[in-house]
């Protein structure tokens, strides 16, 4: 179990990092959306699938497939539930992170009555610094996103 101050400091160190990855969530979203719904099946699967000899037929071999079927679907019940939906899924991600990282510092053993936190945006990424006095931790994020590679981001703790 965390250490809900910890838990509650980082949230408020990093919440610059969660504004910024709803924020390319969305236009992800928005983007991959407009583009999967603008194609048809046969480009889908020209792009995304691949034939299958032992089963003689195509197979879905990425997600896109499967969220482009679903769009045609119109399972999302449009663009503004997609969105809305993949939101939610990276504010999921923000929340577990969280708590993974203050499970990483707390295996450091920081004081965290005494914990002291400096957080810096470093181009994208941010980096945060805790520190009791005696013991000092660096978190920093790795953000990775594109045209067609989904937003998502990863701690790395020194």
């Amino acid at each position: 179990m965390t250490n809900t101050k910890l838990v509650q400091t980082l949230k408020t160190e990093t919440n610059s990092l969660k504004l910024q990855f709803i924020d390319f969530t969305k236009e992800y979203a928005t983007n991959e959306y407009n583009r999967l719904a603008s194609m048809t099946f046969d480009e889908v699967r020209e792009r995304w699938g691949f034939f299958d000899v032992k089963w003689n037929r195509y197979t879905e071999s990425k997600e896109s497939f499967r969220i482009w079927n679903k769009i045609v679907k119109m399972e999302y019940g449009g663009i503004e539930n997609y969105v809305t939906n993949e939101v939610k899924n990276a504010e999921e991600h923000y929340e577990i992170s969280i708590h993974k990282l203050a499970l990483r510092i707390e295996k450091k053993g920081l004081n965290i009555n005494a914990l002291k936190c400096t957080t810096s945006h470093v181009g994208r990424n941010i980096e945060t610094t805790l520190t009791d006095g005696i013991t000092k931790v660096r978190a920093f994020t790795i953000i990775a996103e594109g045209a067609i590679q989904k937003p998502h981001y990863s701690y790395l703790v020194k």
